[in-house]
């Protein structure tokens, strides 16, 4: 436990020597999650298809924080493409103790439409790769003092959407499934000094919120105690608590930041 002398709080959630790897490692949040981490002194890697884009990002927070950062290339669906980056990480930043499963896929329509490879896309992507990536993390955790897992999940796995305001029963159901497998690799791993969480996040100002059409955005934001879609940043707050030593104690657990979003 930290003394409690003045700064004693802002101590507990420096991540000064840490080294942290993103998957899904491009777009808005990635580069938010990323950054945050890097102002509290963590080391780097952002992960995705698209190795130029998280490369770009990279230098970015290098520019900006002063840490090491890195983009890497990185299929989740291929257990051989995640095993290397995740041994490229390790080789390049030194080691590796807090992962962000932030990869994610969607498939939009009605459920008697979805075809196999669509349902299939959304399985692979949210459930196996979040799997892949958390198993050959923890390989490495367990011989090096432990680590940290964070989940990105999402509010819908808590919903259920009638069909006017979501079509999209392959990604909640897969979010649902990580917050179980959440709580199951919690259970697993923490006699090896290894923490597994998720963060829920409701709408939020990125990625598929903005391909909604209009009238089904404002249905979801009227669905929303405080009114209005997330930002990206307001993310973070969790997610430090969550990396970092201000959140030591906290394991199994998935961390809601929808603006009241399950409630409404």
């Amino acid at each position: 436990m930290t003394e409690q002398t003045p700064g004693f709080v802002s101590q507990l959630f420096r991540l000064h020597g840490k080294r942290a790897l993103i998957t899904g490692g491009r777009g808005a949040l990635a580069e938010a999650m990323a950054a945050t981490l890097a102002d509290l002194g963590c080391s780097v890697a952002l992960a995705s298809r698209n190795a130029a884009d998280c490369g770009e990002a990279a230098k970015r927070l290098a520019d900006r924080f002063g840490v090491q950062a890195i983009g890497l290339a990185c299929d989740i669906t291929d257990e051989n493409s995640v095993e290397a980056a995740i041994a490229e990480t390790v080789a390049r930043l030194g080691g590796l103790d807090i992962l962000v499963n932030n990869a994610g896929a969607s498939w939009w329509g009605l459920p008697q439409d979805i075809p196999l490879k669509g349902w299939k896309k959304v399985m692979d992507v949210n459930v196996t790769g979040t799997f892949l990536a958390s198993r050959h993390a923890a390989r490495h955790m367990i011989g090096h003092d432990g680590g940290v897992i964070i989940n990105i999940a999402s509010v819908g796995a808590f919903l259920s959407y009638h069909p006017d305001a979501g079509q999209v029963v392959p990604y909640t159901t897969s979010k649902a499934a990580i917050v179980h497998l959440t709580s199951d690799l919690a259970a697993q791993w923490a006699g090896h000094g290894i923490r597994v969480n998720a963060i829920a996040p409701g709408s939020i100002e990125t990625g598929m919120t903005e391909t909604l059409d209009a009238d089904i955005q404002a249905k979801t934001k009227a669905g929303i105690l405080l009114g209005r879609f997330g930002a990206p940043l307001e993310v973070c707050g969790a997610l430090a608590l969550l990396a970092s030593g201000a959140g030591s104690f906290i394991t199994g657990q998935t961390f809601l930041v929808d603006g009241g979003q399950s409630l409404a």
